[in-house]
């Protein structure tokens, strides 16, 4: 029974396009949807993950790939990596997909969480000796006691 349902004949290319056209994708529609999709997919690698949490990557049209960022501030770090962003998405959907960029401010429409900078946790008094020096100048031994604990627990 299961060999009736899987048939060993190749599809046709014509029957695949008249399937596709009858969803109303297009060869050149279905590229642009698989090159959004593979630059989305890329998009923290493209631009790292600091502008990647604040930016995202909107649709291609004419070889112009729009980008859609949080901030001012964003879309102008985006205009200095725009070769950059040119050069990668050559890379990964080919040449003449992208060929240049426009970047526009509003909401984004998937959540990034904020990226934020790695911070090595700091045992003992590591790093503190500007709190050790203000401890010197205490003259009773128990609160000095105390202190150092403290300075150690943070």
């Amino acid at each position: 029974m299961k060999e009736d349902l899987i048939s060993s004949e190749k599809i046709k290319i014509s029957e695949f396009n008249v399937v596709l056209s009858q969803m109303g994708i297009t060869e050149e529609n279905l590229q642009e949807k698989i090159s959004i999709h593979t630059l989305k997919n890329r998009w923290k690698e493209i631009v790292g993950p600091v502008f990647a949490s604040h930016s995202e990557v909107n649709s291609i049209r004419f070889g112009k790939l729009r980008i859609l960022v949080s901030h001012n501030a964003y879309k102008q770090e985006l205009l200095f990596l725009q070769n950059r962003i040119i050069r990668e998405s050559v890379r990964f959907v080919g040449k003449g997909i992208v060929r240049s960029i426009e970047i526009s401010i509003g909401k984004l429409t998937t959540f990034h969480p904020p990226v934020l900078p790695e911070t090595k946790e700091k045992k003992g008094l590591e790093g503190k000796e500007d709190l050790i020096a203000i401890l010197e100048k205490e003259t009773n031994i128990e609160i000095k006691k105390r202190y150092l604990e403290i300075l150690q627990y943070l």
